[in-house]
């Protein structure tokens, strides 16, 4: 891009190798769930090293039938952040349970154990953290919880395929991870999603839930649920994940490139805070989320607008539930202060595979010269 082209906040890396693929399912006539979507299951079970992975519709969607599998319904209470996206707790209200909704840490933006903790009752069933933007969750706490306490995790991975922490793959974790191909993330099929676990008979049951009920197991074969659906991925998706999949390491390292001369570049700008990142995390950059800390809960979205008139597309971080009207009344376990202040002050850069070395500078000079006004 020269100097005067948009710079954009996200941009598929999509090629040739895309097109190839969905070319051959075109004219194969295999368009459902099909070749494509069992290698793209057996690449993802690969990357996250665990025994089963199963193809989605969405990330969404992927929760629900993972909590469904679970048992979860009506009566039984999910802790999980306040800062995420709503689809996180619109899972559970679909299935007729109840978000519990609990503060973050200031630091990772990802849930905060002791207001896990605070929040578990009798009626709690799960515990539903969210490995927000790449930054994966520690996950030593929130198992210790729920191993105290009887429960499941089902982690909300959207962001975050490819991350690890202490060396351990984000998607082996906890008893279930969810991860999205939505374009906004790192590898993407446009809509889609995927479920990890090592439990046999979880993924089982997964499985027969997203495909109208229908087990193929011998030793329970047919239609054995009558409350499925059709959760199934195409295969022209999943054509274009399989490759997406093939190139991810050179798309997780350039992202984790152009994060870091972010660091670099905004260590020097005034009223701006780069992303922490805990030490025994690889973060993957799902999005790159700068904290303002500079004049009141407005500025954020006044940045927004005059990077706008700039020609450079940025963002907020994503939301507080409990200032959304969905959830406003949502029960709440701990206050929410971390959450509101984030979904203020986030501010989210463009973070692009094609992004120059000029156009970072840009945005950073651009943000720092309108900073100035609030400083």
């Amino acid at each position: 891009m020269d100097a005067m082209d948009p710079i954009p906040l996200i941009e598929p890396v999509v090629g040739d190798e895309e097109l190839d693929n969905v070319r051959e399912v075109l004219e194969s006539g295999w368009m459902t769930e099909g070749p494509f979507a069992e290698e793209l299951q057996e690449g993802v079970s690969d990357l996250t090293g665990v025994a089963h992975a199963t193809t989605v519709t969405s990330c969404t969607t992927g929760l629900e039938v993972a909590l469904d599998a679970l048992g979860v319904g009506p009566g039984d209470e999910i802790v999980l952040p306040d800062f995420t996206y709503p689809a996180t707790a619109n899972v559970v209200v679909r299935l007729g349970a109840t978000p519990v909704l609990v503060d973050v840490k200031p630091t990772t933006y990802n849930i905060d154990p002791e207001r896990v903790a605070e929040a578990i009752t009798e009626d709690t069933v799960a515990i539903m953290p969210v490995s927000l933007f790449g930054h994966p969750v520690d996950p030593g706490p929130i198992q210790r919880l729920a191993d105290d306490h009887n429960l499941a995790v089902v982690e909300d991975a959207a962001w975050s395929l490819g991350s690890e922490f202490d060396g351990q793959a984000v998607g082996s974790q906890f008893d279930v991870s969810v991860f999205s191909f939505h374009p906004r993330k790192i590898l993407t099929t446009g809509e889609g999603g995927a479920i990890t676990t090592d439990d046999d008979a979880l993924m089982r049951e997964m499985r027969t839930i997203k495909n109208f009920g229908l087990s193929h197991y011998e030793d329970n074969e047919g239609f054995v649920r009558a409350d499925a659906t059709n959760y199934r991925m195409s295969d022209i998706l999943a054509a274009v994940g399989v490759a997406q999949l093939q190139r991810s390491d050179e798309i997780f390292e350039r992202r984790r490139e152009v994060a870091t001369r972010y660091d670099k570049l905004l260590a020097s700008v005034d009223g701006i805070q780069p992303p922490h990142v805990d030490n025994r995390a690889h973060h993957t950059y799902g999005s790159y989320c700068a904290y303002v800390d500079v004049g009141d809960d407005t500025v954020r979205d006044n940045l927004i607008d005059l990077m706008s008139d700039r020609d450079i597309e940025t963002q907020i971080g994503t939301y507080a539930l409990h200032r959304t009207d969905a959830f406003d009344e949502a029960e709440r376990a701990t206050t929410l202060e971390v959450s509101a202040d984030l979904y203020h002050n986030l501010l989210t850069l463009p973070i692009t595979h094609s992004m120059t070395e000029a156009d970072q500078e840009r945005v950073v000079n651009a943000l720092d010269e309108e900073l100035e006004r609030f400083r």
